[in-house]
């Protein structure tokens, strides 16, 4: 899991890390993480991460529930270095899981200086504010003067909530005219429904009350955009009047949230694809990732289904773009959009899915309601859904999916996202090539290893990918058929070569099921002849009773055919039973293939054998006549072999409680109809 593990895939390039095994110590550091230590020998190979990172000791159980997964993450925030007088340095230290065994630990090590200063500067503007108006109060005006020039949003409320008085940085913010504020209840411009304003009167007006300071409030703005503010609140002394106010004075660190939003995502993204086996798995994980932690309602992913005769990516104008996954925030309804979704296509140039595919580029519409180049929209109005962005995911320079995202919010574009998003693209794209890789390579596999297994029983097969040489074994005792089929030759004067080689299969086929459902095994087939054994590889109780309920079966099968193609073909089938010699020899087109008197016997009863019937020798005879029904041929000729006395297999016995006398009761297998199917088209 370790060597999988490339920075360049998966981890921002302002973002350092640090690989730990089960014990805390150090296995792989990235190569600015020793800016962050006092000695760069703190970060060798198996040295406790405590040594240089001592605010990590005591949190050894947190870091084994991380491990094991019974927590998601752990956030050490705010850190702090003094490496250098007047030059602090702050980090955070984001601690996840690596692979799903439960022995990799990996820390994100993202520096926040910058936003640790401007924290420190907005509490102190804060408190210096605070002060100002507290020794300012005398002169009105002058107080006004200061606040009306603040670079940082005002409201005075009074105790009920309604807004008294706002500055222009307030106005400018959030984009309403004063006379839309000022009247106006707090809660009518916030989109928090956390936020509990007779809380904050409370703890502001109790005797001991503080300063509230890093209130983060979600605000609403005139054009439908949400902008986050930490107000800091407090209350404005009366001096005398009747009647007291609260002043919130905040923020915008709408930024600096989107900032550790997009980097919780792409730590999610990092953990998926780490993790994910397949790309059904790994998807509908890293739609969710994205939308929970940006904020997004609803994801969806886009790939291409070309059409069924045309080679994927042959031309762009074949392309049809499906929904494939799709994710949506269980607090919002939206299954009547992702039904549409999953029923709806788009080609190139068509809808959101469709333009981003075409140009490769990605699309950011802040109020899709009222863009009317896109598909959808009523649907939308229907949803409530506004603003929408989507990105390609790329190979290179070629798009092979598109995915889409959709708020009800209106939201102004964001250009660190879609950098982001396009790195994301770029990830998920190689991610989806090496995916499908391995899938065409497992699919190879499976089509050789199948391929391999019709052409050698399955226990030859396994020895030879582990030996090589030749592979011979003795078996004392099986049973071999051959059948011919009796009017072949004829038939092949009468249709093409084309339907006469598919008529042979089907009727092969037929006799490769018998073969299987016996649990014998084909050997070989040549021309219209075909050969099959029992008892080998593995041996079975009684080899020659399967042969001879197959032999019988066959026979039906050829009756079954001639009926529906109205032929006249038959079976010339031989027998016999004894030892052989099986194996593979030769380096190249390995076949499986017996050697001894016994395969030269049981040709000999075929060749010998008399169109539409069984022969079959003395050996099977004893060996069967108790079950099967057999007439006795008499003393023949046998090429090489001489005389010998054979029988014919008429039937299988049946087992009646009172049999007529004079007759011997036998019947052919029962056969099941649809067993036996050859399509008419063939002799067509």
């Amino acid at each position: 899991m370790m060597s999988s593990f490339n920075r360049e895939k998966f981890v921002p390039p302002h973002v350092e890390y640090i690989i730990l095994n089960s014990d805390l110590r150090i296995v792989r550091v990235s190569g600015g993480s020793d800016r962050f230590v006092e000695d760069p020998r703190q970060l060798d190979v198996e040295t406790e991460i405590g040594i240089g990172f001592p605010e990590l000791f005591g949190l050894e159980e947190i870091f084994s529930e991380v491990l094991h997964g019974d927590r998601e993450q752990f956030v050490l925030k705010g850190i702090v270095r003094h490496f250098q007088p007047d030059a602090p340095i702050y980090l955070d230290i984001y601690a996840i899981a690596l692979g799903q065994h439960g022995d990799r630990l990996i820390l994100f090590l993202e520096e926040v200086t910058d936003r640790m200063t401007l924290e420190q500067t907005l509490v102190q503007a804060s408190n210096e504010m605070m002060l100002l108006v507290d020794r300012l109060s005398v002169s009105e005006a002058y107080t006004e003067s200061i606040v009306m020039s603040m670079a940082d949003a005002l409201l005075v409320t009074d105790l009920s909530g309604t807004i008294q008085k706002v500055n222009p940085a307030t106005i400018a913010l959030l984009g309403y005219e004063k006379s839309e504020l000022v009247g106006q209840h707090f809660l009518s411009i916030l989109d928090d429904p956390n936020f509990d304003i007779a809380e904050i009167q409370r703890y502001l007006l109790a005797e001991d009350g503080e300063i509230l300071k890093n209130v983060e409030l979600v605000c609403r703005c005139r054009n439908g955009e949400n902008v986050t503010i930490a107000f800091s609140c407090s209350v404005i002394p009366n001096q005398g009047r009747d009647w007291q106010e609260l002043i919130y004075i905040g923020r915008d660190v709408t930024k600096q949230l989107r900032a550790q939003q997009r980097t919780l995502a792409q730590l999610s993204i990092t953990q998926t694809l780490s993790e994910a086996i397949a790309i059904e798995d790994a998807m509908p994980k890293i739609l969710q990732g994205i939308c929970e932690h940006l904020h997004w309602d609803l994801g969806e992913l886009w790939l291409p289904d070309t059409e069924p005769d045309k080679p994927r990516g042959e031309s762009p104008q074949n392309v049809r773009l499906s929904c494939v996954a799709a994710w949506s925030d269980p607090s919002v309804d939206l299954s009547q959009w992702m039904l549409a979704a999953r029923q709806k296509t788009f080609t190139p140039q068509e809808g959101i899915p469709g333009q981003i595919w075409q140009r490769g580029k990605s699309e950011w519409i802040a109020d899709w309601v009222r863009d009317r180049r896109f598909k959808r929209t009523a649907s939308a109005t229907t949803q409530s859904l506004r603003c929408a962005c989507g990105f390609p995911i790329q190979i290179g320079n070629e798009t092979i999916g598109v995915m889409t995202l959709f708020s009800q919010e209106v939201r102004s574009p964001d250009r660190d996202l879609l950098r982001m998003m396009t790195l994301v693209g770029g990830q998920l794209g190689q991610f989806i090539q090496r995916k499908r890789a391995e899938a065409a390579l497992s699919e190879q596999r499976e089509q050789t290893e199948r391929l391999l297994l019709n052409i050698l029983p399955e226990a030859i097969a396994d020895r030879l990918k582990q030996e090589e040489g030749i592979i011979a074994e003795d078996f004392e005792e099986v049973t071999v058929l051959f059948a011919d089929i009796v009017g072949f030759t004829e038939l092949s004067a009468q249709i093409s070569a084309t339907d006469l080689v598919r008529l042979l299969n089907q009727v092969f086929s037929a006799f490769d099921k018998l073969s299987e459902k016996h649990g014998l095994e084909k050997i070989k087939t040549i021309g219209d002849a075909y050969m099959v054994v029992g008892g080998l590889p593995k041996p079975i109780a009684n080899s020659a009773v399967a042969i001879a309920q197959m032999a019988l079966e066959m026979q039906q099968a050829i009756v079954s055919f001639n009926a529906r193609h109205h032929q006249q073909l038959s079976l010339r089938i031989g027998i016999h039973t004894g030892p052989v010699v099986a194996g593979v020899i030769g380096i190249k087109k390995f076949n499986y293939d017996l050697w001894g008197d016994t395969v030269n016997t049981a040709s000999r009863m075929e060749s010998h054998g008399v169109p539409g019937k069984i022969q079959v020798t003395e050996a099977i005879y004893r060996r069967i006549c108790d079950r099967f029904v057999l007439e006795k041929r008499g003393t023949i000729s046998v090429k090489g072999k001489g005389k010998m006395t054979t029988y014919f297999l008429v039937g299988r016995k049946e087992n009646l409680a009172n049999p007529p006398q004079g007759k011997q009761q036998y019947s052919l297998p029962k056969m099941d109809a649809d067993r036996f199917w050859f399509p008419t088209q063939v002799l067509s």
